[in-house]
């Protein structure tokens, strides 16, 4: 295990390092990286996105080492971190936060609940591919996307269908 791998997420925002980086997602994470924070600065919705992304990283930290939780379960690799905040961070300010997890298969899950048949989830892979699903009331929706410089508008469409009221 790397010695990167073992320190918070929160060492690297302020710690100049040898960029050696080749990948196809290195140019996404550099950008996460080394951005500054693009919170709103409206005290109530900064601190509603500061809490997710704290939620984000506190999952991301719990789930770095294979089976974390218990056999079988895959860790979540550095570059599913950087794709889901940069997600995080792409959502509007006036949409409802999810609740953020990770699934044994090592993505991380971004979960919308709005009540009976009002629900929606992104799953975000470590190649950015973003495996969505929703119920809205009796249609459902599914499919998979590939997260660029913005939402994908299948995903905000779904997103916007939550916060409409229902039967709308």
């Amino acid at each position: 295990m790397s010695l990167a791998a073992t320190l918070p997420i929160t060492v690297f925002a302020g710690t100049p390092w040898a960029d050696r980086a080749l990948s196809d997602e290195a140019p996404i994470l550099r950008k996460l990286i080394s951005a500054p924070s693009e919170s709103s600065p409206s005290v109530t919705v900064g601190q509603a996105k500061r809490a997710a992304q704290e939620a984000l990283a506190a999952a991301y930290g719990a789930a770095r080492v294979d089976g974390w939780d218990g056999p079988g379960s895959t860790r979540v690799e550095l570059s599913a971190y950087g794709y889901a905040d940069q997600f995080l961070r792409l959502l509007s300010d006036s949409a409802s936060l999810p609740d953020i997890t990770v699934d044994n298969d090592g993505e991380i899950l971004f979960e919308w609940d709005q009540g009976r048949r009002q629900v929606f989830s992104v799953s975000v892979g470590r190649d950015g591919t973003l495996t969505f699903a929703g119920l809205f009331g009796h249609t459902k929706v599914h499919g998979t996307e590939h997260l660029r410089d913005a939402l994908p508008s299948v995903i905000s469409a779904c997103l916007e269908r939550l916060s409409a009221p229902p039967g709308a």
